[in-house]
């Protein structure tokens, strides 16, 4: 299921497509047949979607709500009946779906749903009743293993999500070696999510699921990578941030809502946030008591990650977004400042470049927002540098009458180069 956006790129291109030979006015039809009108699309179907994936989480939330209230006076054998007869049922909706309504995605999300909570009510429901699982990391790992299949049979986004989620909760109470098992857990989903970023990478539903697996991924990084995080873990951070970034870099298109890019706008937002961090003094001088003494496989996957930076950084050195360079090396920049406080544990030397290399990235950001004609880009730069301004207060004494007056022209600021931006770009589009 395509976009809006998509579609009516679609339906322009169709007429030179047509009189150009390309394909034929039959399939061009055929086209328009498929993915029907704009508002039929991107309404009728978005809202069936929602509001059959609501339904289903309704019926099984409440059908697990109602046989919690009378679970006690059940007998152990209505109790098995129940659960097993729940779970055939929702097999049986989900089999009626795929022999009778497989292309319909509203269908299938909802069917896999409902299957997929079945199952997990049924090991709960059975397991409490005779006492087969008491141990909660033991149920959500079964659980989400017995619903893997869901995510290739039924072509379920929602079944994916879902398993992403269950399995990064699992992961969070594994210790030694058992936590490594969570990237055999993470792989297992990955070709289902490559084949929806391949086939249909503009839909709604694989943008979502993109946001999922994302944020997810971090979180699952962070539990299986625990031990070699207390003083590198904001360098390792940092170059995965950046890995993310050229990832969505890859993967972008200009002039998409950031929305729909997760990739890009969680590296983005991750490596802006880090340098920020990394500008205040105290960081540096609390990590110095104790990066040194990290262990060795801690500097190995710092080496990787930042030789992965730097490789994916060379590789698209080619690419027009000229300007992802500046994000994307942010992780050699943090890693210099590591260098220097190796010599210098008072922080200062590593302080004083992150403040430069974040108050550039601001002036930079703000000059291609003035360069494009950008007023949100242009407010973006103007942002950090309050930021900027705003956390060196804390770091040093000043008094209240200079953060006022800094304030103002700073506002000043904001208003006066919104107001020539705005003229501009009217001016801009009068030309045109």
């Amino acid at each position: 299921m395509m976009n809006k956006k998509a579609i009516v790129w679609l339906y322009q291109q169709l007429p030179e497509l047509v009189a150009k030979g390309i394909i034929p006015p039959e399939s061009a039809d055929k086209l328009k047949e498929h993915y029907g009108s704009i508002t039929e699309n991107t309404g009728n179907r978005t809202f069936m979607l929602v509001f059959g994936i609501i339904g289903a989480l309704l019926v099984g939330l409440g059908i697990i709500l109602i046989l919690a209230h009378n679970w006690a006076q059940l007998t152990k054998l209505h109790r098995l009946m129940i659960s097993v007869g729940l779970l055939v049922t929702a097999q049986i909706v989900a089999g009626s779906v795929l022999w009778f309504k497989q292309n319909s995605r509203a269908w299938r999300e909802a069917a896999a749903t409902l299957l997929m909570l079945m199952v997990g009510a049924a090991l709960a429901l059975v397991g409490q009743t005779y006492h087969l699982v008491e141990d909660m990391d033991a149920f959500m790992l079964t659980w989400m293993l017995l619903s893997l299949p869901l995510l290739y049979l039924m072509n379920s986004a929602v079944a994916a999500a879902l398993y992403f989620i269950g399995i990064t909760a699992w992961s969070g109470g594994q210790y030694g070696l058992s936590k490594q098992f969570i990237w055999v857990l993470f792989g297992l989903a990955l070709p289902y999510c490559r084949g929806m970023l391949v086939n249909c990478r503009q839909a709604n539903t694989t943008v979502i699921l993109s946001w999922v697996v994302t944020i997810c991924f971090y979180f699952i990084f962070g539990a299986a990578f625990s031990n070699y995080l207390d003083w590198l873990g904001l360098l390792i951070y940092s170059a995965l941030f950046a890995i993310t970034y050229l990832i969505g870099v890859v993967w972008s298109n200009q002039g998409e809502y950031n929305w729909r890019l997760p990739f890009k706008t969680v590296g983005l937002t991750g490596s802006i946030g880090l340098t920020f961090i990394l500008t205040f003094n105290d960081v540096w001088r609390h990590m110095a008591s104790g990066w040194r003494s990290e262990s060795l496989p801690a500097y190995g996957l710092a080496a990787v990650l930042l030789i992965m930076v730097t490789g994916g950084t060379i590789l698209l050195r080619n690419r027009s977004e000229q300007d992802f360079r500046r994000f994307s090396l942010i992780p050699c920049v943090i890693g210099v400042a590591y260098l220097i406080q190796f010599y210098d544990v008072s922080g200062t030397g590593a302080t004083i470049i992150l403040n430069g290399y974040l108050l550039w990235l601001s002036i930079s950001i703000m000059a291609t927002g003035v360069r494009n004609q950008s007023i949100g880009v242009v407010n973006l730069g103007m942002l950090l540098i309050v930021a900027l301004i705003v956390a060196r207060f804390f770091d040093i004494d000043v008094s209240f009458v200079v953060r006022g007056i800094v304030f103002v022209l700073v506002g000043l600021g904001f208003l006066v180069a919104n107001i020539v931006l705005l003229r501009r770009k009217a001016g801009w589009q009068h030309e045109k």
